[in-house]
């Protein structure tokens, strides 16, 4: 009985471990079952061939349930879907693999909602989703940040996104609504561990400025001027002693209401150092003693790291020049903390001499490479050498034929060479004026012009011009080749008709000039020139002396010679640089004349950056001419002042030697200024920039000059003065002036206020 039941209970078992395995059967088998089919479901705009692709399970492979984890991982990699589900089914010898797919999304159309501030083409430009590409919530919260930062950018640092999906015939339409606050703005900096300097001059360093009251302090924060603040401010303490200043990124909080922001810098200024000693170590070329002449920081004095950066400079300038491009220049401060001063070594490798390689020039599509290259003091296989690089560059801008002029070095075929490239940018250097305009000193005027500072890229300037006005009528035409026959002779030639209507006469005159010069030093040049004109006055005022009357008319054929002197920067809109030349002219009968005379010009020009595009300007001008026979110096040859281009306080040719004479037949007395056998002039003005993309400047100026009659001697204490200011324009029709001249110590029939209009530079 006892083996009855034991038996029983075996048989149960074995049934129950004999049905599980049953139970268990289906899915030990499917591990290891031989893969008869793959089919994909559910994918509209992704095709089955690209998700087949990307499976690891093939139809004749085992399943493995590793290698589906893997199949799903690459799908989804894939940015498509937004599930992914697995089935398999038995088939006859094997089982079949069911890929059900549901794809994200397709967005057709993005638009956005509530946006004022900015433009949905910005918003666009910043956000990475895109129509006609599928959806994913990596991309919509990207895109969400990006439009918040978008907003920060321009100060609105409280805004509120959200957005909708809605579904329409060919996709997804995807709107992003926004809610816009006020625009937030620095309300306040401060700094954090100062001792030095206060809050209020550290704020005059730094570029981030707190919103005030006038229109210009905005309390715009702008990221990148941050990093521009700590750097300024290093500098500053730099430049004050504190070697070892420390200056942390600003902290930028922002107020509850979104709508105030404040900095904090905080710093940590150090000890104050002194410059104790001097010394250059390294690669000596010279002597120590020779290179520390040349150093600008002084021992004994506050360190200041400016001054070490010019002495970096120098010695970079001196080591280059001799050939040395990479030389490299430290400077090591080794300060003693316990006596407050530091010794300053630069320490100096010279590196290999290196000789110029190849030249490439690129951006001239006009200017030919010759034009460039004769400008160059340097040119392949020369020696390295920074000085005549600068000076070439230099040669290039005063052309004022490119708006930039950048050089780089970069190594060249060998260890010890570089290339020179040279890239410029042209700019238009030629003009097609006619117009008409109204002249306070000429009345209703008509011009017209054609000019060309760069024919064909040559380098040769030409001009045709004509103008008519009620006192004057012109018509000229001029050439000049700096490099005539590519050699350094410079020629010039120049034709012209005059008809002045002075008050008292009139004058015609027909005449051309030519020239030839060449350069004798850096920058100078003398020139040989002859000149011919024929004079015709007449319509004489009846009380004109006769002394004035005789021999004013005739020819005067005249040889000169000309010293000249150019450093200017531009010689087209000069802001720097000086410009000097002196003309000795000799007239003669000898050279076919009718007047004998003798003629000395002299002028200056001096023009200096100041500050913030203020330019400094100086001109000074004198002359002097002496009739070789018993008659006066013509009228139309002597000098008279007064007007745009000379004393701009006193109406023109008003200012000179006058005669009283009668101003009628019938009585009463003028003036008649006959103006003078030498004269002076000086002119200083301060020129500031209003707006330089559209050319609009203004002028500050003060005149002073006079001319001076045979028998008078020039004297300073009759210089005639003014000042004023004026409007400059750099218009289409050309430089236009406007300017209101005031003069000092105004005398009985002078106005209070001349007002001048003009088209032309002044310097």
């Amino acid at each position: 009985m006892k083996c009855r039941n034991g038996g029983t209970r075996r048989l149960a078992v074995m049934l129950v471990v004999l049905l599980g395995h049953q139970i268990c059967l289906p899915p030990l088998w499917a591990a290891g079952a031989v893969i008869k089919a793959i089919e994909i479901e559910g994918n509209v705009s992704v095709s089955d061939a690209a998700i087949t692709q990307q499976l690891v399970s093939q139809v004749g492979g085992r399943y493995q349930q590793a290698t589906i984890e893997e199949d799903i991982r690459r799908l989804f990699r894939r940015g498509d879907f937004a599930d992914i589900q697995v089935r398999r089914t038995s088939v006859p010898g094997g089982i079949k693999l069911i890929y059900q797919m549901t794809e994200r999304p397709m967005i057709t159309t993005i638009l956005f909602t509530g946006n004022r501030r900015l433009k949905t083409k910005q918003l666009l430009e910043k956000i990475p989703v895109k129509p006609f590409h599928t959806l994913n919530g990596a991309e919509l919260s990207a895109a969400i940040e990006a439009i918040q930062e978008a907003y920060k950018e321009k100060r609105y640092y409280l805004v509120d996104v959200d957005y909708t999906l809605e579904p329409t015939d060919e996709g997804s339409l995807l709107t992003f609504r926004i809610k816009e606050h006020g625009k937030a703005a620095v309300r306040r900096i401060q700094f954090v561990g100062n001792r030095v300097f206060r809050d209020r001059q550290l704020k005059k360093i730094i570029r981030s400025k707190e919103k005030g009251a006038f229109l210009f302090r905005t309390g715009k924060l702008q990221r990148d001027r941050l990093d521009q603040d700590v750097a300024l401010l290093a500098r500053h303490y730099l430049n004050h002693g504190f070697l070892q200043v420390q200056i942390e990124r600003p902290r930028v909080e922002i107020s509850k209401d979104k709508r105030h922001l404040f900095l904090t810098y905080t710093v940590q200024e150090g000890q104050k150092y002194k410059v104790s000693d001097v010394q250059i170590d390294g690669d000596i070329l010279t002597t120590v003693e020779e290179l520390r002449s040349l150093l600008t920081l002084e021992v004994g004095k506050t360190y200041r790291h400016e001054r070490v950066e010019a002495d970096i400079a120098t010695l970079q300038r001196l080591y280059g020049t001799l050939g040395y491009a990479f030389a490299n220049i430290q400077p090591i401060p080794i300060p003693d903390e316990s006596m407050g001063t530091a010794s300053v070594v630069y320490t100096i490798a010279k590196g290999r001499r290196v000789y110029i390689d190849k030249i490439h020039i690129t951006g001239n599509s006009i200017t030919r490479d010759k034009v460039i290259r004769r400008e160059l003091k340097v040119k392949e296989g020369d020696l390295f050498n920074r000085q005549a690089l600068e000076e070439s560059r230099d040669r290039l801008m005063q052309l004022g034929y490119f708006e930039e002029v950048n050089f780089s070095t970069p190594r060249g075929s060998r260890e010890n060479s570089v290339h020179l490239n040279i890239a410029v940018k042209e700019k238009p250097t030629g003009t097609f004026n006619i117009g008409a305009g109204y002249s306070t000193a000429e009345s209703v005027f008509f011009t017209g012009s054609i000019a060309k500072e760069n024919f064909f890229g040559r380098g040769i300037s030409g001009q045709i011009a004509v103008e008519i006005s009620k006192l004057r009528q012109q018509y000229m035409i001029q050439f000049s080749d700096p490099y005539f026959l590519d050699t350094s002779w410079i020629l010039g030639l120049s034709s012209y008709r005059t008809v002045f209507r002075y008050p008292e006469f009139d004058r015609k005159a027909f005449g051309g000039s030519l020239s030839l010069g060449h350069r004798i030093f850096e920058h100078g040049s003398v020139s040989v020139g002859y000149s011919y004109e024929d004079v015709k006055a007449s319509n004489f005022l009846f009380s004109v002396p006769e002394i004035f009357r005789t021999n004013a008319s005739g020819r005067t054929s005249s040889a000169s010679l000309t010293l000249g002197y150019d450093r200017r920067d531009n010689r087209i809109f000069p802001k720097k640089g000086v410009f000097a030349s002196v003309t000795n002219e000799f007239s003669g009968s000898y050279l076919g004349g009718d007047n004998n005379f003798y003629r000395l010009n002299a002028q200056g020009r001096y023009y200096q950056p100041i500050v913030a595009g203020i330019i400094g300007k100086l001109y000074l001008k004198s002359g002097y001419i002496k009739s070789f026979e018993n008659t006066s110096v013509p009228l139309f040859d002597r000098y008279l002042m007064g007007g745009p281009n000379s004393l701009r306080g006193f109406d023109i040719w008003t200012i000179g030697p006058a005669l009283r004479i009668p101003a009628s037949p019938t009585g009463g007395d003028t003036n008649f200024v006959y103006g003078g056998n030498k004269m002076i002039q000086a002119n200083l003005e301060l020129e500031f920039p209003l707006y330089d993309p559209a050319g609009f400047r203004a002028v500050a100026f003060i005149d002073a000059g006079n001319a001076f009659a045979e028998e008078q001697a020039i004297s300073f204490k009759q210089l005639r003065t003014n000042y004023g200011f004026g409007l400059r324009w750099i218009s289409p029709l050309g430089p236009l002036r406007f300017e209101w001249g005031f003069p000092f110590k105004r005398r009985p029939g002078e106005a209070k206020t001349v007002f001048n209009f003009t088209i032309g530079d002044f310097f």
